[in-house]
């Protein structure tokens, strides 16, 4: 008799084995490290403030709230904004977004500005203590000590909101706050941003705002099994809220390499380019941040990123061709039935009214970016009609992502499977 063919761990054997590697590494590095401050690194020559064209520090503060993109992140769905509550699924449980208005009982009305800095910067607050990464000190600890007095001030002279944060629990051993004390020293770089002698004042600045305010890497660098950044895969792409975040180096096939620094300028300041315009998370960045920003930090962040050295980053396996074959062809069915009469046919969309996705380029970066706004939907406030969610099977959502990216976005094989759209649609919902 045969021995039985040993089967894959199931999700809860997995949960439970991550949880034991994260207990024990974390473990020991928080006994050796617990009594070990991490100093702050000061650039020797910190980079000229952002919004100097503007007359008052309250004034350039709010141009600073705008590069950081503080406003998406601290608003909850048709909430006050920057009083929180936004619920962030990550894969280690739900989190939601704290307050920061000034009111003091629910929000930073009582912080002083060190303290405030020490928390935006360093993520460490009196209570609860050290921070988690979803809150993005890690890329803005490279912002320089005006920016943050600006961004003080302008924070401290909005309207109070009273609104405590939902209560919401990390999967345990996530939950374990003190396991931080380990994360910051093994993967916690705090240091301020440090001009390249080497690059332009230009790209120098660009590299300012990609690297540090606007935080770009958060959501473009894939994460390691703790949650930090893999820096060999800097802005290289990742998953983000069950969508796609493209890769951001110049790469030919899988990143940016067909870019200009134009269509770069173009996309950021919220217009729609020869590659497509924001759509999903990325809406938010472009509405509420970029697209406020003047044109001279637009063109430095575009120059910086034309100028990285390009990261291949593949973001499916291929399907043989007779399985490619076959679920182009259902696609091209179910596509004509769901998505032609917004979209056309071919795909050109119509204008103010749908987004073209023939050539868009984060549709043709990965099938996550197709199958999460059939799931989901997308809404109006991009001016165009509200794109109502699907009730289709995974096998149908998986065919119209395949036939999309092949017939209209020059994308030569097929990687969509019905798991994949079981997969987002466990981290959608």
């Amino acid at each position: 008799m045969s021995s039985p063919t040993p089967s894959s761990p199931s999700p809860l054997r997995r949960k439970l084995i991550t949880g034991v590697a994260v207990l024990a590494i974390a473990g020991i590095a928080v006994a050796g490290y617990m009594f070990s401050p991490i100093n702050r690194q000061l650039a020797e020559t910190p980079m000229p403030a952002l919004g100097q064209h503007l007359d008052d520090e309250i004034a350039r503060g709010a141009y600073v709230a705008r590069a950081a993109d503080c406003a998406p992140c601290h608003t909850a769905p048709d909430g006050i904004p920057y009083a929180g509550g936004l619920v962030i699924n990550t894969p280690f449980g739900k989190m939601a977004s704290p307050n920061i208005t000034p009111d003091p009982e629910t929000g930073i009305g009582g912080w002083s500005r060190d303290a405030f800095a020490r928390a935006v910067r360093e993520g460490v607050t009196a209570h609860p203590g050290n921070l988690y990464p979803t809150m993005t000190f890690t890329s803005y600890t490279k912002m320089s000590d005006a920016d943050i007095d600006a961004l003080y001030a302008y924070m401290m002279a909005m309207p109070p909101v009273t609104q405590e944060a939902p209560d919401l629990e990390l999967d345990f051993p996530f939950n374990q706050r003190l396991l931080l004390s380990g994360w910051r020293k093994l993967f916690f770089d705090n240091s301020e941003f440090e001009a390249d002698p080497a690059l332009s004042d230009e790209v120098n600045r660009g590299a300012y705002l990609v690297q540090g305010p606007a935080h770009c890497s958060e959501c473009h660098t894939p994460r390691n099994a703790f949650g930090a950044q893999k820096a060999s895969m800097m802005l290289a792409g990742a998953q983000i809220d069950g969508f796609w975040a493209p890769n951001l180096t110049p790469d030919a096939e899988t990143g940016l390499g067909k870019w200009s620094e134009d269509d770069l300028y173009t996309y950021l300041s919220g217009k729609d380019g020869v590659h497509g315009g924001p759509f999903g998370p990325m809406y938010d960045v472009v509405a509420e941040g970029t697209s406020h920003l003047t044109e001279s930090d637009l063109r430095a962040m575009a120059a910086y990123l034309h100028q990285l050295e390009p990261i291949r980053h593949a973001t499916g396996a291929a399907l043989d061709h007779a399985d490619a074959s076959a679920s182009i062809e259902r696609g091209r069915v179910a596509y004509r039935v769901n998505c032609s009469a917004c979209h056309r046919l071919n795909g050109e969309g119509v204008p103010n009214f749908a987004p073209a996705i023939a050539g868009h380029h984060a549709v043709g970066a990965s099938a996550d970016n197709v199958i999460a706004p059939v799931l989901t939907g997308l809404s109006d406030k991009d001016g165009r009609i509200a794109m109502p969610a699907f009730l289709l099977d995974d096998t149908s959502i998986a065919d119209i992502a395949n036939y999309v990216r092949n017939a209209m976005n020059d994308t030569e094989s097929a990687t969509a499977t019905p798991e994949q759209v079981a997969a987002v649609r466990e981290t959608l919902h």
